[in-house]
């Protein structure tokens, strides 16, 4: 998915840039402290920041003998800019992985064609989880990020009890958890 980002802007600097400005809109930052945060050349910063504030996408403040750049919200396009990015750069496998520090949630895996690079977009994302939280908490916020994707997913959610009783009898989770289209974010490799 990041190739349909690297044809619509090609430059490597401002692709990087965007990045930071779009996801840390309230922050402010001078031309040196960019070019060592996306390590790229300072000649290069330079050029793609004087771009960018031309399109005012980031806006250019002096502060005395500084001048510092910050994401320009007020411009119309701003949000829009920054679903672009996101979704060009992150496929929803990314998203899951915050899961993962969820105490109530033991097993995470996706599998089948969501597990390809790049995804399938005409196939769900297809999750297996073991766990303890309530399903409809969970399904909440996997419908919260499957709607910046604008895709479905299927859930496969059983309980640690079950999941420790059935892992070996049961064809569907003994498939997911021995596929070679399995990708486990969360939890231990489970032996049948």
């Amino acid at each position: 998915m990041s190739d349909l980002l690297s044809n619509l802007i090609q430059s490597k600097v401002k692709r990087k840039l965007l990045r930071l400005f779009l996801y840390n809109k309230n922050k402010k930052y001078h031309t040196r402290e960019l070019s060592r945060l996306i390590d790229e050349p300072i000649s290069a910063v330079q050029r793609e920041v004087k771009k960018l504030v031309m399109l005012q996408l980031i806006i250019r403040y002096p502060e005395g003998n500084l001048i510092n750049y910050f994401g320009n919200t007020q411009n119309p396009f701003f949000e829009e800019i920054k679903n672009l990015v996101l979704k060009t750069s992150t496929e929803p496998k990314d998203f899951f992985k915050m899961l993962i520090n969820t105490k109530s949630l033991l097993l995470i895996a996706l599998y089948g064609e969501c597990v390809r690079n790049p995804m399938k977009f005409s196939e769900p994302v297809k999750l297996f989880i073991v766990g303890s939280m309530p399903e409809e908490i969970l399904h909440d916020y996997l419908k919260a990020i499957m709607d910046i994707f604008n895709r479905d997913y299927e859930l496969f959610y059983v309980d640690k009890t079950t999941f420790d009783d059935q892992r070996s009898k049961d064809k569907k989770m003994i498939q997911i958890l021995t596929g070679k289209s399995t990708l486990l974010l969360k939890g231990q490799s489970a032996t049948i």
